[in-house]
């Protein structure tokens, strides 16, 4: 399918472009070291990387039950429901890390995808419009070429909706 193959290259970008720049847990309970989480994380990573969404569903939650203001693992969280169709799941995951991180390119362009594929066109349109601001120049400018090609009821324009 086209928008999965879509789903996957954003996450990819994503891996490649803003991950490596992500802060790993910010909070963590006390029964949980660091390097728990670090490692649940890594692995879970790992196995998302791999598509092996059903696999690194489990890991992602224990570590979101571990360090419940680890935004990123809520955003891959959502990528791995996404992928898999569950897509009321997906939308609370990427909501949460948003609600963590405005920052999370992902949390936003899984919320688009999640909702068009629900055919919330509307509610899609409008996640394309709060991350416009994330943007720098460039990812704008691919990011709203690739969702305008993968997404047409959308209708985006050059410069957003």
């Amino acid at each position: 399918m086209r928008v999965r193959r879509w789903l996957l290259t954003v996450a990819l970008v994503a891996a490649a472009s803003a991950l490596p720049g992500v802060e790993k847990a910010t909070a963590t309970t006390p029964a949980a070291p660091t390097d728990t989480v670090e490692t649940l994380y890594s692995t879970a990573g790992d196995l998302y990387a791999e598509q092996r969404y059903r696999e690194a569903i489990p890991l992602f939650r224990h570590v979101v039950e571990l360090a419940p203001r680890h935004g990123n693992a809520y955003a891959l969280l959502g990528g791995s429901y996404l992928q898999l169709g569950d897509y009321p799941r997906a939308i609370g995951a990427f909501e949460r890390a948003l609600e963590l991180d405005e920052g999370i390119k992902l949390a936003y362009l899984g919320l688009v995808a999640a909702n068009y594929l629900t055919e919330r066109v509307e509610d899609a349109r409008g996640w394309v419009n709060r991350m416009i601001p994330i943007l720098t120049g460039e990812e704008r400018e691919r990011y709203l070429a690739t969702i305008a090609d993968q997404f047409p009821l959308l209708q985006l324009t050059a410069g957003g909706s």
